[in-house]
């Protein structure tokens, strides 16, 4: 998708709704309520793959996996799969009604934005519309759905420059140099709560701009190895279930990459601000290097707890 900085950008989009009917949106479930796919776009080949438990690896899920913090608005994951970006939104829901007590029931929403296999080719600043815009509600039976192809219009993203990086907290700047070392070295990394309360932001919020930025570099970097699926970004689910994914689930300590090499980090962000085309003097990473051309061992990156 072809962008201009500083300009509100018009995405499309194929969907996928799972759950439960209920009577009216805040209301009980209906009396012949049974799991199934709700809504379903026509440029989606396969729905079932973006049920919940099939799109998380066969997961028995429950709701005590979803934290607290994010039961309301549901627990969001980013996955890359052979279509392109699937982006789920997923929370347990009352059966009894909206915010009541007693039984529950799963329901998703994701997106899929077909065509996107390099982390360049992400729009800036979608990960941060997801994060505040991107809900789940319920199917209301027999209320019609609409079949065609979804439309959003992204907020401007300004491009970030070395200046802004070199104004950055040190905390913060290490929180973006890990994020990038951990998506360019393909391992999973467990954000800490410490940078957000100093930027005095919520967590959620300041992981997803961070990857805003990772997406706005010119760096032709795959976001996935071979034809396996690869996932992106949880927020607010058990991060077992995304391995490799940059996370943030309040019940875990976070943890970051020893020593992100920033100085990678603000060339590219110096890249960036000199409009290097995209793939300029970029090679392919192999199973042996990384983004940056750098040997790396078969064995994970050795991790650090944050306090």
């Amino acid at each position: 998708m072809e962008t201009v900085p500083g300009q509100a950008r018009v995405l499309r989009f194929e969907e996928v709704c799972y759950g439960k009917p209920v009577r009216t949106q805040d209301g009980p479930l209906h009396d012949s309520a049974l799991y199934g796919v709700n809504s379903v776009t026509p440029g989606v080949d396969n729905p079932l793959r973006y049920i919940p438990a099939n799109f998380l690896g066969n997961a028995n899920l429950t709701s005590s996996m979803i934290d607290p913090g994010f039961a309301s608005r549901g627990a969001l994951i980013v996955k890359a799969v052979d279509e392109g970006l699937a982006i789920m939104r997923m929370r347990y829901r009352a059966e009894a009604g909206e915010g009541e007590g007693g039984r529950q029931f799963l329901l998703s929403r994701t997106l899929l934005l077909p065509g996107i296999s390099f982390w360049h080719e992400i729009p800036p600043g979608l990960f941060s519309w997801c994060e505040q815009a991107l809900f789940v509600q319920p199917h209301v039976f027999d209320q019609p759905t609409s079949p065609s192809t979804g439309v959003i219009e992204l907020p401007a993203f300004q491009p970030r420059d070395v200046n802004w990086f070199d104004n950055l907290s040190q905390h913060r700047q290490i929180q973006l140099g890990s994020a990038f070392q951990a998506i360019t070295r393909r391992i999973g990394w467990t954000v800490s709560r410490m940078v957000a309360e100093e930027e005095r932001q919520r967590p959620a919020a300041l992981i997803a701009a961070d990857l805003d930025v990772i997406s706005s570099l010119p760096r032709e970097f795959p976001l996935r190895q071979g034809e396996a699926d690869q996932f992106i970004l949880n927020l607010g689910l058990d991060p077992q279930l995304t391995p490799g994914a940059v996370s943030y689930f309040p019940g875990y300590r976070g943890s970051a990459i020893e020593a992100p090499d920033l100085h990678a980090l603000r060339i590219a962000i110096s890249n960036n601000d000199e409009n290097q085309p995209v793939g300029a003097d970029v090679r392919h990473p192999s199973a042996t290097s990384d983004s940056l051309d750098r040997k790396i061992g078969s064995e994970p990156i050795p991790l650090k707890w944050l306090s």
